[in-house]
């Protein structure tokens, strides 16, 4: 329906109704979402580039991410240069490489490493107080065996969350509270009514290294960041396990804008294994602009990077990190697009709906 080779374009029904109204313009825009999903984003630099370094200029606009989605958000509120912080991100992450088998300190470690290059120490009041990005870091505070740094309880943890989430995405609240490291500025974001305990901490200097590491810890894989300051005591993980791609309404009035990399939005991550939560239902301001299936088609291997290509390709971090620069590159179609279709004088002709 887009009209577009390498970009889909699709809306809930009160972003859908407003710009089929007023049009697209740029001032509309008063929250950005960033998904969770690890090196999928890597589709995504050429369009954050042109969104942070560009178009967005420096009108008022909440960044809500979670996982990946926070550290895109922090590359952004670079006070000097968000295009230049985004591509050292897109570069430390395409490089990054692990031996056989890492465990949790080597990929903890590395990480870490990557988050030096993205907010270094100097940086961080800035982040935290950039005049007109207002970071929300989504972070997830462990409850019961989830909280343990032991594998196997923490493994176990995991799995009563799971089944809990089978029965009812509120029953997550029973092992995770949702926890939002907010720029002190932030209007109070909109969530949906499912009863999720959630909690809002001032993101400071202090706390904005951890609320960002914190907010991309993978359970299991990466030792989570313990007791953030001015946050409750605790043991803080991936805040994609709650919100993975952002189904939330997010703003009472104006849009939200998704650069995504699918066409679809899962509510959390538990809900990747169950079909039946794989409808977006709570997004209705969010215009999401994700990658088309002939896209797709032209990256390597045909599919955007995940996670599983750390043992797909292992031993031959040359062949991962060559593929891994393609995809990147081939993510400025997404960008050149997204410029046209601002510019078209009726962009509603071009958007689906996202809620069906």
């Amino acid at each position: 329906m887009s009209g577009y080779e390498s970009l889909t374009l699709r809306a809930g029904p009160a972003a859908l109704a407003r710009i089929r109204r007023d049009g697209l313009e740029r001032g509309a825009i008063r929250a950005v979402a960033g998904a969770a999903g690890g090196p999928k984003w890597l589709i995504l630099p050429h369009l954050d580039r042109f969104l942070f370094g560009e178009w967005l200029g420096d009108q008022p606009v909440d960044l809500v991410g979670a996982s990946i989605g926070t550290w895109r958000f922090t590359a952004a509120c670079d006070g000097r240069d968000p295009a230049a912080a985004i591509t050292r991100l897109e570069e430390a992450y395409i490089e990054q490489r692990y031996s056989t088998g890492a465990g949790r300190e080597e990929i903890t470690s590395v990480t870490r490493s990557i988050l030096d290059r993205v907010l270094p120490p100097e940086s961080a009041a800035g982040v935290a107080a950039h005049p007109s990005r207002r970071l929300t870091a989504v972070t997830v505070r462990a409850r019961g065996p989830g909280g343990s740094e032991r594998r196997g309880i923490q493994a176990l943890g995991s799995g009563l969350a799971g089944g809990a989430n089978l029965v009812s995405r509120r029953a997550l609240g029973l092992a995770y509270e949702r926890v939002l490291f907010q720029h002190p500025e932030v209007a109070a974001l909109r969530l949906a009514g499912e009863w999720i305990p959630t909690r809002r901490v001032a993101l400071t200097a202090d706390n904005v290294r951890d609320a960002v590491y914190a907010s991309g810890s993978i359970p299991l894989h990466m030792a989570g960041a313990r007791d953030p300051a001015g946050a409750p005591p605790g043991v803080y993980r991936d805040g994609g396990i709650v919100d993975y791609h952002i189904d939330q309404p997010l703003v009472d009035d104006g849009l939200v804008l998704m650069p995504h990399f699918a066409d679809r939005l899962i509510p959390g991550w538990f809900d990747k294994f169950l079909p039946w939560r794989q409808r977006p239902r709570h997004a209705t301001n969010t215009v999401l602009v994700g990658p088309s299936r002939r896209f797709l088609a032209r990256l390597p291997q045909g599919r955007i990077p995940d996670r599983k290509d750390f043992l797909r390709y292992d031993g031959r971090d040359a062949e991962r990190i060559r593929d891994w620069r393609a995809c990147a590159a081939e993510g400025e179609r997404l960008a050149d697009e997204f410029r046209r279709w601002l510019a078209d004088p009726d962009p509603a002709r071009h958007l689906a709906p996202l809620l069906t």
